[in-house]
């Protein structure tokens, strides 16, 4: 595992936190590798269950398809495509997931399940940027996604 996915978990976790002082519904948070395997989770207290797989999933489609999970679902929108025709059933077109990009690399994919599909979108970015801006300090080679 590089430096960088631990780092996603380390700022997933912080943010994690601080989300879990405010009073707005429970979230989960996930973390994939380059190749869509789980490498961190954490789900709030009280956070259903099934947003495990949501948030997981997210995670695997920003990875496996090098694109923020928005994105994703525009491109389905705009060709008129169905997920079904990927042949892959762990992707999801639903907003919240964001591909992390290493030396032109997809290295990890960051999720966030839980509130509206624009709340876990921005809160996502946000955990991206977070993460791309902390990495910049420390000069490990990281391209915005």
């Amino acid at each position: 595992m590089t430096e960088l996915v631990h780092e996603a978990a380390r700022l997933g976790a912080a943010l994690a936190a601080q989300l879990s002082r405010e009073a707005e519904p429970p979230v989960c948070l996930a973390v994939v590798d380059g190749e869509g395997a789980l490498v961190y989770l954490y789900r709030m207290a009280d956070a259903p269950a099934r947003l495990v797989t949501i948030a997981t999933a997210k995670a695997y489609t920003a990875v496996r398809m090098a694109q923020p999970t928005k994105t994703f679902r525009q491109r389905l929108l705009r060709e008129g495509l169905a997920l079904a025709d990927f042949q892959d059933g762990g992707l999801t077109s639903l907003p919240g997931g964001w591909p992390v990009r290493q030396k032109g690399r997809c290295v990890a994919g960051l999720a966030i399940s839980g509130r509206t599909l624009d709340e876990d979108e921005r809160l996502c970015r946000r955990w991206h940027d977070s993460l791309v801006n902390d990495l910049s300090q420390s000069e490990v080679n990281v391209v915005v996604s």
